[in-house]
């Protein structure tokens, strides 16, 4: 029996797919680019658990990409409330920002602003439905 979710499936992974390629095209590993976005989401400052619970990655793989990219330059860290730790970007993680992660946000928002608003709203509601159902039906599992 054919799936719509089966071809719903190779289609997340296309998409997948071209966001790993172009973090390599940008000099960049999956997890920091995960990193640059919630940065440029929540801002300069957020604490770093904020990165793994987002984007599903793991708190080693997450904690091990932020450590490379303090290394480099591009991040520093601050003590937070309790056990949290805010980052922060360098002036050389905001040139990063610029070059990497804001390249790819404004070719999602041309595509986005190319669909008429009812397209827009639906493409929303639809994806918010099917995530939020999928996630409480996969809890028992």
């Amino acid at each position: 029996m054919y799936s719509a979710f089966k071809e719903f499936y190779n289609l997340l992974s296309q998409v997948n797919s071209v966001y790993h390629d172009a973090a390599l095209k940008l000099g960049l590993t999956d997890s920091e680019l995960d990193i640059l976005y919630s940065l440029n989401e929540h801002g300069s400052g957020c604490n770093q658990s904020i990165f793994y619970k987002e984007t599903g990655t793991t708190k080693s793989t997450i904690n091990s990409a932020v450590r490379r990219m303090e290394q480099a330059g591009y991040l520093y860290l601050k003590p937070g409330t309790g056990r949290n730790t805010c980052v922060f970007l360098t002036e050389k993680g905001e040139e990063l920002m610029k070059n990497t992660a804001h390249r790819l946000i404004s070719i999602e928002n041309a595509i986005f602003e190319s669909w008429s608003p009812e397209e827009q709203q639906l493409f929303m509601k639809l994806n918010r439905d099917f995530a939020a159902k999928f996630t409480e039906e996969t809890k028992a599992l």
